[in-house]
């Protein structure tokens, strides 16, 4: 009994931080045209939150063309995120400080790591791709990733 439990509170743990959530876009005539999916692992402040304004950026061009998205929720939201402390830009480790002394929400936090890593993803995906068609070495394309890693969470 004792080890079903700890094997209860495991998996409870593992899952805590972890989800996904795809919404789909349509055209006028409801013909599902494409859609976007979003998720984390082990992003235990402001999940839900992070989903959300992922799946809005990736929508948000298709709304501007007239397409609907099935989460209409999403078009009520403000996505703003707000000024980051004077003379730095945001990253993981400035917004978890400044969520810890509650200078910024959980919902705000959410965003702002959301941010920061689709921001890291777009970077890294260019010079991936720069690699592939070696328009960049090896060791342009570490540099690239060391610097936009560093970027994303500040470590």
């Amino acid at each position: 009994m004792y080890r079903n439990f700890i094997k209860t509170i495991a998996i409870v743990f593992f899952l805590s931080g972890c989800a996904e959530r795809a919404i789909d876009i349509s055209d006028n005539d409801g013909k599902i045209v494409g859609g976007c999916i979003a998720g984390f692992d082990w992003h235990l402040y402001g999940l839900q939150d992070s989903i959300d304004y992922v799946l809005y950026e990736c929508a948000k061009d298709s709304i501007a063309k007239g397409y609907t998205i099935s989460d209409e929720r999403l078009l009520s939201i403000d996505f703003s995120l707000p000024p980051p402390p004077k003379g730095q830009l945001w990253n993981k480790k400035i917004a978890m400080s400044q969520f810890h002394s509650g200078k910024i929400t959980q919902r705000k936090l959410g965003y702002i790591l959301a941010a920061t890593e689709l921001q890291y993803t777009k970077i890294l995906r260019a010079a991936e791709e720069d690699l592939a068609s070696k328009k960049i070495s090896q060791s342009e394309f570490n540099e690239i990733n060391k610097t936009a890693k560093f970027k994303w969470l500040g470590e």
